[in-house]
């Protein structure tokens, strides 16, 4: 039995895609919370049972490990100490953990709390068997939290900034990529037991390449104004002394600038992870965004 948290995101629904396509008759056990839509599930032919829960709850979560023998925690990496300490205590046998590269930002706050809880984990190799996975900035449709918003504001203004250069690296990963690996490390125990892996897209490119791919994908022509990064800190501290609820601060106008590219070899080596290219991936998006945006300027008119 595979126990499943976060089936109902983003790339977790590409991973049930995934499982139905290749006619899996193993028992699934997802783990749900009372307002999740997991209407898909009951379409999808698997052989599904749904628990309804907080897995934050240490008792919901000896109820949902009992006889699990693999799981899959895709949810939030905030809980994946307790979601490996339940599944020692329940004698599973086995972790797949959703993760991000982000434990290797140069930024103490941003990678401090994911070091430490990752670090912990690992520590607990010689008590259950871990694969730590570890996606990039996820996109591929209205379900993502920040290329969705790039390609609105790319169709809605003329004029975009680009805080610095705009030269650097990355590499933003698309979710159903990261369903295939989901199911492909489940299927290759052997090679991949006790394994970390990155999972980015295909290739990196510069920040201001792929804002151009995803303007050109939109049929825009978007004039990019280049913002000294002086001026980007500059206002983002005096943004800061005027908002007590500033949604962007100083740091994080540095880590706009900083490369996030990493190597996939071992991936491709021990579960043949072969992603899409950026402008592959993003197509799909742009064109369900302007799909949705026709279905809402319809309903106005």
């Amino acid at each position: 039995m595979i126990l499943i948290t976060g089936i109902t995101g983003h790339s977790g629904r590409w991973f049930a895609k995934r499982l139905a396509s290749e006619s899996y008759t193993g028992e699934v056990r997802c783990a749900l919370r009372p307002q999740s839509d997991a209407g898909f599930l009951d379409k999808s032919g698997l052989n599904c049972a749904k628990f309804v829960g907080d897995i934050a709850n240490p008792a919901f979560l000896d109820r949902l490990f009992e006889g699990v023998d693999t799981i899959l925690h895709i949810a939030n990496i905030k809980l994946s100490r307790s979601i490996v300490d339940a599944a020692i205590r329940n004698g599973v046998k086995r972790a797949i953990l959703v993760h991000t590269t982000g434990r290797f930002s140069k930024f103490k706050s941003a990678a401090e709390e994911y070091i430490r809880i990752e670090d912990g984990i690992l520590n607990q190799r010689d008590r259950l068997a871990i694969t730590v996975l570890r996606p990039t900035m996820i996109y591929g449709s209205s379900r993502d939290r920040n290329m969705y918003k790039l390609i609105d504001y790319l169709y809605r203004h003329k004029f975009f900034p680009v805080f610095g250069s705009g030269n650097n690296l990355m590499q933003p990963v698309h979710a159903s990529d990261l369903g295939n690996a989901y199911y492909d490390v489940l299927m290759n125990p052997q090679a991949t037991i006790n394994r970390e892996y990155d999972l980015p897209g295909r290739e990196a490119l510069r920040y201001i390449d792929l804002v151009r791919t995803v303007s050109r994908t939109l049929g825009k022509r978007n004039v990019l104004v280049r913002v000294p990064m002086w001026m980007s800190l500059l206002a983002a501290k005096a943004y800061n002394r005027i908002s007590a609820n500033a949604s962007i601060g100083v740091e994080q106008v540095l880590r706009m600038n900083e490369d996030k590219a990493f190597a996939y070899d071992a991936a491709t080596r021990d579960f043949g992870y072969r992603p899409l290219s950026f402008p592959e991936g993003v197509k799909g998006e742009v064109e369900e965004y302007l799909r949705m945006r026709g279905a809402w300027s319809a309903a106005r008119a």
